[in-house]
C-alpha cells in the first residue's frame, strides 16, 4: 500500500499545471490593462511596460500597478501630461531622448517631457493612419496607411514613397524593427515582401530580402531575435534572417503539432527560447524543437493567442481575447521549470525543415530514472515516518 500511494503521488507531481506561475489580468480601466485589445508594446524608461491598446495607453508600473491614459480622460503621467487624440492608440515607441511617441488612425503625437504636440498635417505624414514606429539611434521611422515610410530626424521629415527612387517597394509597412547587432532596419509589408536598409548614412537604398528564387511576398511580420537577426514569419512559417547570412527556415505550423493550427506572433527570450503564439496555445521552440506547449487548461485562458512581447524582466506578455498576462522568466533555464503538456509527433507531408533530435532515451536509462522518482519519494515518507 506504502509502495502504491507512493508511485499515485510520483505520477501526480508531474501534471502540476501552469496556473500558480501564469500571470493573468482582467481588464479593468481604473485597476488593470484598459483592454485587452493590445496593438502594441514596449519597455518604458521607468521599469514600466507601456502598452498601447484600442482603449487607450495603459501602463503597467515598476512595482505591477497599473495606470491608463485615453482620450476621454487625459492625466498626469511620468511622461509628461498626455491628452490622447483619440481612443484607440495604433502605436508606440520612445526616442532617443526617452520621450514618448503614439500613433493613432488620425496622427501622431510626439512629447517633449512635459507635454505632447500633435503631428496631423499632411505635408509631414503623406496618410495619417499610423501603422507602426520604431527608432534607430537619434532617428524615427514611421509607416502609415498605404503610404510607405517616414523618417524623422530632428526636425527634418523624410518621405520614402512606395514607389520610390530609394526602391522600397513597400505600401502598406505592418512591422519594422531594427538589427542592432547589424544595424539594419528590417521591414515588413502586407503584401510586398520584406526589405532591409542597412546602411542611412549617404544614399538611402533599401534591398528586398527573397529566399532564394522567393520574394517572401506572403511573409509580412519581423520581430527582433535578441543575439542578432531578425524572425521573418506568416500564419503558417517562421524564417531566420540576417544581413550577412540571407534566410534560412526555422519551423513551420507542421512542426508544431499534428493538426492544422495558424501562426500568430513570435518573440524570443534572452536565454534562446522562442515562443510562438497560435490558435492553439503558446508553443516554445529551442534547438531540439518543441520544448513546452502551453493551453487554456494551463491557465492562459483560451487557446487564440494573439500577441507576444518579451519585457525587460524577461517576462513573456501575452493576449488573449478577453486577458493579457505573462509568463515568468525562465531564470536562466532553457525551458520553464513547469511540465510541458505533451506535443503529438506532427505528420507533415512537405519536405520537413532540419530539427536536431532529441536523443534517445535506452532501457536501462529508463530504469534508472524510474528507481531515482521512486528512491525520492521512498525518502521523503520515510523521513515523515520517522519525524
Amino acid at each position: 500500500m506504502h509502495r502504491t500511494l507512493i508511485l499515485i503521488l510520483a505520477a501526480a507531481s508531474l501534471f502540476i499545471p501552469f496556473a500558480s506561475a501564469l500571470y493573468v489580468e482582467v481588464p479593468d480601466y481604473h485597476s488593470g490593462i484598459a483592454s485587452a485589445g493590445v496593438k502594441d508594446a514596449i519597455n518604458g524608461r521607468y521599469g514600466d511596460v507601456i502598452f498601447a491598446t484600442d482603449t487607450g495607453i495603459s501602463v503597467c508600473t515598476e512595482n505591477g500597478t497599473w495606470y491608463s491614459v485615453n482620450a476621454r480622460n487625459p492625466g498626469e503621467t511620468p511622461y509628461g501630461v498626455l491628452a490622447p487624440l483619440e481612443t484607440m492608440v495604433t502605436a508606440v515607441a520612445l526616442d532617443a531622448e526617452g520621450h514618448l511617441w503614439l500613433g493613432y488612425p488620425n496622427g501622431l503625437q510626439i512629447g517633449d517631457g512635459t507635454g505632447y504636440r500633435a503631428v496631423q498635417d499632411l505635408d509631414l505624414l503623406k496618410n495619417l493612419n499610423i501603422n507602426c514606429i520604431t527608432r534607430w539611434g537619434d532617428e524615427m521611422w514611421v509607416a502609415t496607411g498605404r503610404a510607405g515610410l517616414h523618417r524623422c530626424h530632428g526636425d527634418d521629415w523624410t518621405w520614402y514613397k512606395p514607389a520610390g527612387p530609394e526602391g522600397l517597394g513597400c505600401h502598406t509597412i505592418v512591422s519594422m524593427v531594427v538589427d542592432a547587432a547589424n544595424d539594419a532596419l528590417v521591414i515588413g509589408s502586407e503584401n510586398d515582401g520584406v526589405r532591409v536598409l542597412k546602411e542611412r548614412a549617404e544614399e538611402i537604398r533599401f534591398e528586398q530580402v527573397t529566399y532564394g528564387s522567393d520574394t517572401l511576398r506572403r511573409v509580412s511580420e519581423v520581430r527582433v531575435d535578441p543575439f542578432g537577426g531578425v524572425y521573418l514569419f506568416n500564419r503558417t512559417t517562421v524564417l531566420y534572417y540576417a544581413p550577412d547570412t540571407g534566410v534560412t527556415p526555422v519551423l513551420n505550423a507542421g512542426n508544431l503539432s499534428a493538426f492544422p493550427i495558424v501562426i500568430n506572433d513570435v518573440a524570443t527570450t534572452a536565454e534562446g527560447m522562442l515562443y510562438i503564439a497560435s490558435d492553439n496555445g503558446i508553443y516554445g521552440w529551442n534547438s531540439s524543437g518543441v520544448a513546452l506547449h502551453i493551453t487554456s487548461g494551463d491557465g492562459i485562458r483560451a487557446n487564440v493567442v494573439k500577441k507576444l512581447f518579451v519585457d525587460a524582466y524577461g517576462r513573456c506578455w501575452f493576449v488573449v481575447p478577453g486577458n493579457v498576462g505573462y509568463i515568468p522568466p525562465t531564470a536562466g533555464h532553457a525551458t520553464l521549470d513547469l511540465s510541458a503538456v505533451p506535443v503529438p509527433t506532427p505528420m507533415v507531408t512537405e519536405t520537413p525543415l532540419p530539427q536536431t533530435p532529441a536523443p534517445a532515451v535506452t532501457a536501462g536509462e529508463s530504469a534508472r530514472l524510474f528507481e531515482g522518482v521512486w528512491a525520492f519519494f521512498e525518502g521523503l515518507f520515510g523521513a515523515g515516518s520517522r519525524g
